[in-house]
């Protein structure tokens, strides 16, 4: 039994470090290109938001359906899913520039992106015992190795050929990795598929988590607050910043490089130090990103901000991950994850329009001072209810 476990996890380690190499180059062609497209069509940074904003909300209808789901039927049909609309909204710019279409293409990444972490987390949760977060750290690696390594390339090669050839290239690439991903991974958990009222899960997946109720409010928050400018940030390097599309390709590829430089040591640190101070020092480093986007001069310095994040999101993924882990039960996973990315998301659906606005109309300088405010409340919360509850 033990070897068997030991296989399953290896396996699926594996497919899903192999998958997330394919998909982080495509969600890193989607990321990088997509907002300087829409300003190379004539969109305004506002622009960008309304659509981010836009394209989520199917995506938290559907989400609560989809944690049903990832636990009646299983955690590998799912992933497999959010690669085929990750290949869906790299399809879509290749060939129109419509503007209902470019939110079309929008929201099959958000739902890749907000469907797929449950999926893949559950999948991993199921199959490992222990030092869960060093093993999140290998299958995030590879994603992080695609995306330090492909803006600066998308970004050159969009210069020299156009933004069409290479989201419809990378929409096949990433097809590649969800073919290998569906006939490799293994689903660790046979389920019996007994019927199920809908009307009474879906009930039970807007219930909070008592087990989680201070990780809810921290994501929500950190959420909101990110939301308020990260979506934007591309689009502002190119705009505010004056930078050709390979150099804002290049400020990508510096942000994943830190990122997975530091992976593992991150999560052998969430597994030392526990969730909660992980959480707390990259929301830490969120606030510095934050601030130093609204003293950087010139171009020059625009890569210390890019440090940060990577900082940050080498911490936050394993910690997050881990505290859910940690505290929901394996027939419920799927649900758990995905409630908290229903209530998170949202709850921060108007934050990339909100930042727009204020960027474009009052200072773009506003949309990061406001979220300095929130990411220092946030830490001060979970500190003081951890002291508290000590």
């Amino acid at each position: 039994m033990l070897n068997s476990r030991t296989s399953i996890a290896q396996r699926n380690i594996t497919a899903l470090a192999v998958f997330a190499f394919f998909r982080g180059t495509g969600v890193s062609i989607f990321m990088t290109l997509f907002p300087l497209y829409m300003i190379d069509l004539g969109y305004q940074v506002a622009d960008v938001g309304t659509i981010a904003t836009l394209s989520s909300i199917p995506c938290i209808v559907l989400l609560p359906l989809i944690g049903i789901l990832i636990d009646w039927i299983g955690r590998k049909p799912i992933a497999t899913l959010t690669g085929l609309t990750m290949f869906s909204a790299l399809l879509i710019p290749s060939f129109t520039s419509l503007y209902p279409f470019l939110v079309l293409a929008y929201a099959f990444y958000f739902f890749s992106f907000i469907a797929g972490q449950p999926s893949r987390s559950a999948l991993l949760a199921d199959s490992i015992d222990e030092q869960l977060g060093a093993a999140f750290a290998k299958t995030f690696i590879p994603f992080h190795v695609a995306r330090a390594i492909v803006p600066f390339i998308a970004g050159y090669l969009a210069e020299i050929y156009g933004y069409s050839p290479i989201f419809l290239y990378s929409s096949f690439f990433t097809m590649i990795g969800t073919i290998f991903f569906a006939f490799y991974s293994v689903e660790p958990i046979k389920r019996k598929r007994e019927k199920i009222s809908l009307i009474k899960e879906l009930k039970e997946s807007l219930v909070l988590e008592r087990n989680l109720l201070k990780l809810y409010l921290f994501a929500i928050i950190d959420r909101f607050a990110w939301q308020l400018w990260f979506p934007l940030l591309n689009a502002h390097f190119k705009k505010g910043l004056g930078m050709a599309d390979s150099e804002v390709g290049l400020l990508s590829s510096v942000m994943s490089g830190t990122l997975f430089t530091i992976a593992f040591i991150s999560g052998r640190i969430v597994d030392r130090i526990g969730s909660i101070k992980s959480l707390c020092i990259s929301e830490g480093l969120g606030i510095l990103t934050a601030l130093s986007l609204t003293v950087i001069p010139s171009k020059i310095f625009a890569v210390i901000p890019q440090i940060f994040i990577g900082i940050s999101f080498s911490l936050w993924i394993p910690a997050y991950n881990v505290m859910i882990a940690n505290y929901s039960s394996q027939e419920r996973r799927g649900k758990a994850y995905s409630k908290m990315n229903v209530f998170r998301t949202a709850l921060a659906i108007p934050a990339p329009q909100v930042g727009g606005y204020l960027y474009d109309n009052i200072s773009f300088t506003i949309p990061f001072l406001l979220s300095i405010l929130l990411m220092a409340a946030n830490i001060s919360i979970i500190w003081y209810r951890k002291r508290r509850k000590s």
